[in-house]
């Protein structure tokens, strides 16, 4: 914020905030927390034009209101190059367009579009299903048999039935699928068989059959299936780092970014924050 102010050292003039009082005053309350207490006043967007008219009194420019016209952004620019004011703009949006878009110029124009999702590489899916495979297999051969034959024991003790149990889900690019679990609902709810992390352990097999990804998106089972389930598969886990965590995974997919994943939920540390 201090950039807003750097330079503007005429008590003559002052920082012009384009949007409402209460984001005035958080502007002014940030620039007197770093020692600056420039004058400060208010115009609204609806009468922005008309308020710049003859001033000559304005250092800097703050357009904090997402109700600008674009003929005002020109009118500013204008008025700024001209009288050799500071332009800002309050972007709140902007730190998401960085992450998320890219800028393509061709020519003197300039382009924004989304960036390219990491797993619309085929080399980028391959690398994943190999980590898939490999930490599926292990778990199958190594773990998963002892698994198996106990939690059989403790379900055929209670009821007759089959072990597991079958639902059906919609998985990448909306085709459906059959997920496999335990079959847990005659069982007390103080069996240990009634964690969600042992009732899920059976989706190792979807896994291996590549119907699910160990790290992946939440499943989807009312309304059209999202299109972040183009390129990515519902997984055992989850990212939950952030808000709206499906988008940023798929746009942020990396190798290391599953075995963090993994490695948060051995730990119990994968939450939103």
């Amino acid at each position: 914020m201090a950039t807003l102010y750097k330079g503007v050292q005429d008590p003559n003039k002052s920082i012009l905030v384009v949007g409402t009082g209460e984001e005035a005053a958080e502007i002014q309350k940030e620039l007197n927390g770093q020692g600056i207490a420039p004058r400060i006043q208010v115009v609204s967007p609806d009468v922005l034009q008309e308020s710049l008219q003859n001033r000559e009194d304005v250092a800097a420019i703050c357009c904090v209101s997402g109700g600008v016209k674009s003929t005002d952004v020109l009118f500013l620019c204008r008025f700024c190059q001209e009288n050799n004011v500071k332009l800002f703009f309050c972007m709140p949006e902007l730190s998401a367009l960085q992450k998320n878009m890219s800028v393509r110029n061709v020519g003197f124009l300039s382009f924004i579009s989304p960036v390219d999702e990491p797993l619309s590489h085929w080399w980028n899916r391959i690398l994943k299903r190999l980590l898939d495979l490999s930490l599926g297999t292990l778990f199958l051969v190594l773990f998963f048999p002892f698994i198996y034959i106990v939690a059989a024991v403790i379900i055929k003790r209670k009821s007759a039935g089959p072990v597991f149990s079958i639902i059906r889900e919609r998985g990448k690019g909306g085709k459906p699928f059959e997920r496999v679990l335990f079959r847990t609902a005659d069982l007390p709810a103080e069996s240990f068989l009634q964690k969600n992390y042992i009732k899920s352990l059976p989706q190792f097999l979807n896994v291996f059959m590549g119907s699910m990804s160990i790290v992946g998106l939440k499943l989807q089972r009312e309304g059209d299936v999202p299109a972040t389930y183009k390129f990515a598969k519902p997984g055992m886990l989850n990212c939950l780092f952030c808000k709206n965590a499906d988008v940023w995974y798929t746009q942020n997919w990396s190798l290391w970014l599953d075995l963090k994943v993994i490695a948060k939920a051995m730990l119990n540390k994968n939450k939103n924050r």
